[in-house]
């Protein structure tokens, strides 16, 4: 543009000598015209910096749009997205940063995410995907992604199941159980391994009268039996109205739901409702579930069993997480071993 207005005033100079010696004051208003053209383009004119990370560019440029000035360089990627432009009278700045396709496979599944660049813990998290940690992931998660990266990530989880048999005991007036502990390790969802397994025999004395109470319940058709003969997780009694069918089901209950859960333990501090925490207190979103909701709660697949629960805390979790309640447990062991796991929830009156 600058040349083209050079141009301009040369072809024009000498009709304005002539013009000067016939006629004064059109030379003047022809030369004050070519003298506010250029005046006005070498003011429109202005350096935009340019910095995509690695490198800096300049432009002189009349434009105000940051995709035509960006179009003036040959820049080291075709893909970006700008992040910043500041445009002043005199000088300006654009920001870019690059953008490379990241391709994530877990277990079967295989999706590609166009990213900006940066670390890859960084881009998982932006991209909706949580890691736990008992996950392998091919790259290191401070691995700097600058270009087409491809990486697998496997899902491992260790699932405690708890089960409980009754053992024959010397007495009538004690009943024995055998809890059995089992931990299995599940990668991509199929069990490979069971990492331990312990035993536990418990004997409890009880008064005669209560022994036919206490028997392992004998199923019929329509056989239920009190959920507080159950061995669970909560240390909450469990009302007496609240009956099992023989899957372990609860018999009546006002509505059911499927909860991704997690767990948490001991912090010194009572609830949010102010009672001490134990098994069966759980942490919830009160405006999701109201405080002293009444609820029975197993594994998906029914082979844990947490129990009869109460909605008694509010968890930090429910604060940009995918879990929707949590659980507590006595030991931070336990709460490692429980992990993330889907739970059904059963809402009882």
């Amino acid at each position: 543009m600058l040349q083209k207005t050079k141009r301009f005033a040369s072809k024009f100079g000498k009709k304005t000598l002539e013009l000067a010696k016939r006629n004064i004051p059109a030379t003047v208003s022809l030369v004050l015209t070519v003298a506010a053209i250029i005046l006005t383009t070498v003011c429109s004119a202005h350096t935009v910096s340019i910095y995509d990370g690695r490198s800096s560019y300049s432009v002189l440029t009349l434009s105000a749009n940051p995709e035509v000035i960006l179009s003036k360089v040959n820049l080291a990627k075709e893909d970006y997205e700008v992040v910043s432009f500041k445009n002043g009278i005199f000088a300006g700045k654009i920001e870019i940063v690059y953008l490379v396709p990241l391709t994530v496979k877990k277990g079967d599944e295989v999706k590609t995410y166009v990213v900006r660049e940066g670390r890859l813990s960084n881009l998982l998290a932006d991209a909706g995907i949580d890691l736990d940690e008992h996950d392998i992931v091919s790259l290191s998660l401070n691995y700097y992604v600058d270009k087409a990266t491809e990486v697998e990530i496997t899902d491992v989880e260790f699932v405690t199941v708890i089960t409980t048999e009754n053992v024959p005991s010397e007495s009538k007036e004690s009943v024995k159980t055998k809890t059995i502990t089992t931990c299995v390790k599940y990668v991509n969802g199929v069990a490979t391994e069971v990492v331990s397994t312990s035993e536990k025999i418990s004997s409890y004395t009880i008064e005669q009268n209560t022994i036919e109470e206490t028997k392992t319940p004998q199923y019929s058709a329509n056989a239920s039996y009190p959920a507080s003969s159950v061995p669970c997780i909560s240390t909450l009694d469990a009302p007496d109205s609240l009956l099992l069918d023989k899957s372990g089901k609860p018999i009546e209950y006002v509505s059911k739901t499927t909860l991704r859960a997690t767990a948490y333990t001991h912090t010194g501090n009572r609830c949010s409702t102010g009672v001490y925490p134990q098994p069966g207190c759980v942490a919830v979103d009160p405006k999701e579930i109201p405080y002293g909701t009444k609820m029975y709660i197993v594994s998906a697949d029914g082979k844990y069993v947490y129990g009869y629960a109460i909605a008694a805390d509010t968890g930090g979790f429910i604060n940009g997480t995918r879990t929707d309640i949590d659980l507590f447990l006595d030991t931070e062991s336990q709460c490692k071993e429980f992990g993330r796991r889907d739970v059904v929830v059963y809402f009882v009156k």
